[in-house]
């Protein structure tokens, strides 16, 4: 569907809009679908099932059925949780390896064999698969949940060494999600996860300048679509805690409501994110990141010194794909504690791991500064 938009963005430019736009791209994505079959040789037995009709006569419910079922498809594929991610982030959201290696955090080559012993497994399910009935989708919500989360985190800031913002795949989240919503409309952690969603889509005129990124703490927030923040708010109201207990969208999406509602970055409740990161590190005690952007937050109302040697406790627990965020939040951290040297120090050191052009320009930025 992405390599579709991506054809009508440049064909119906010069060509003219067609009279089925829906059906025009529905007909685009199934043939960019059936040669990605093809070229990975995954089942003859999937293009058996798929059935040929004429672009004219498909009906806009019938196909957005048709990508739900293919949603479900990958998550009902008997291997591990994690597996199942990684076949679902290649095959439905066209993620490569590389960004589906910085998505899960693990090596290319593991990322390749996975999808590669996929394939028997895709074919054998396409035989015996049968519809679900959209109404019971509960039990295939945490999957499709995260297919989603991760979708949306590659848009919000790619992987990819000469991209900043993927805002088509942004949107292609929340509209699936949307969709999902129509079969689970009450679901506590799905209108978490668009709130959340609208809340971040909300910043985006402001976050980038013409070759890097613009930290919260800069932000021109008149940019900020105060539209698109009260769609947040409207998910996040519709979530019921009598009902439902604290989830990991949820916590993400208030922390995004706090800097949203804020006037600017110094009249942040900066207390209050804190506790909603600790919050989230309940629930993820491995998740180094949270531990990471908690400090953060706490460096705007606490002494930096005790913030620092906290910073340096998680040193032994990185990967390489943390040392980028560890090492610029550490100079950070440095360069508001008034120590110019060891910041640029720690600049440079997450320099050699930041991963696309805008990263370089953002560290290139802060160093320039520093040494002024």
């Amino acid at each position: 569907m992405q390599e579709a938009f991506e054809i009508a963005l440049s064909e119906w430019r010069y060509k003219g809009t067609p009279k089925n736009c829906f059906g025009w791209l529905i007909h685009v994505s199934q043939n960019k679908l059936i040669n990605k079959i093809n070229r990975d040789s995954v089942g003859s037995k999937i293009l058996n099932r798929i059935s040929y009709e004429e672009e004219e006569a498909i009906a806009s419910h019938e196909a957005e059925d048709s990508l739900l079922q293919l949603l479900i498809f990958f998550s009902k594929i008997n291997v591990s949780d994690r597996n199942k991610l990684i076949i679902s982030l290649f095959y439905l959201c066209g993620f490569g390896y590389s960004e589906i290696s910085r998505a899960m955090m693990l090596p290319v080559e593991t990322i390749k064999k996975i999808i590669l012993r996929s394939q028997v497994l895709i074919k054998k399910n396409a035989i015996q698969y049968e519809k679900c009935e959209f109404e019971s989708l509960h039990n295939e919500m945490p999957h499709l949940l995260h297919v989603l989360y991760l979708m949306f985190n590659e848009g919000f800031k790619s992987s990819q060494k000469r991209e900043s913002i993927k805002k088509d795949l942004c949107f292609e989240a929340i509209r699936l999600s949307v969709l999902v919503k129509k079969y689970q409309e009450d679901h506590c952690e799905l209108n978490a996860l668009l709130a959340l969603f609208f809340f971040h889509v909300s910043r985006f005129p402001a976050r980038i300048q013409e070759n890097g990124w613009i930290s919260i703490q800069f932000q021109n927030r008149t940019l900020w679509d105060k539209n698109l923040i009260s769609e947040g708010y409207a998910y996040l109201n519709k979530i019921d805690l009598s009902k439902n207990r604290l989830n990991k969208y949820h916590l993400e999406a208030l922390i995004a409501s706090v800097h949203c509602s804020s006037p600017n970055y110094e009249k942040t409740d900066w207390r209050l994110i804190s506790t909603l990161y600790s919050q989230l590190e309940f629930l993820e005690p491995d998740a180094i990141a949270v531990k990471i952007n908690r400090i953060i937050a706490e460096s705007n109302y606490l002494p930096i010194t005790p913030l620092i040697e906290k910073m340096f406790d998680l040193e032994p627990m990185l990967n390489d794909f943390l040392k980028f965020p560890f090492y610029s939040s550490l100079a950070f951290l440095y360069e508001k504690g008034g120590k110019k040297e060891m910041a640029c120090h720690y600049y440079l050191c997450s320099l050699s791991y930041t991963n696309n052009q805008f990263d370089n320009e953002y560290i290139n930025l802060k160093l320039s500064l520093l040494h002024s």
